[in-house]
């Protein structure tokens, strides 16, 4: 490369961030059941997400890609030991 071709860059640290769903059912037992005032049953919505997303860590369960964001990283830092940046300027389709 000859001076004239000469560039600068600038190297940040981005991040993607990816949201997922999925669906499950948790079954209504007395882990998740409470007792009202009036005497009425009810769900416990505390312990029945605590045992929704037990539920979700089983490998079977069908995630689905809803969202995907790239932004600047909170915290920029030196490119460690053993990762690669990717430069666009040599890039022949960036």
């Amino acid at each position: 490369m000859n001076e004239e071709q000469k560039t600068y860059s600038i190297a940040l640290r981005v991040r993607r961030v990816t949201y997922e769903d999925a669906y499950v059912a948790v079954p209504v037992t007395s882990d998740i059941t409470k007792s009202n005032a009036d005497g009425t049953v009810g769900i416990d919505a505390e312990a029945f997400f605590a045992e929704a997303i037990r539920v979700s860590q089983d490998p079977r369960v069908e995630w689905k890609t809803e969202s995907c964001q790239t932004e600047p990283h909170p915290e920029q830092r030196d490119l460690p030991d053993g990762r690669k940046k990717f430069d666009a300027f040599y890039s022949s389709e960036a």
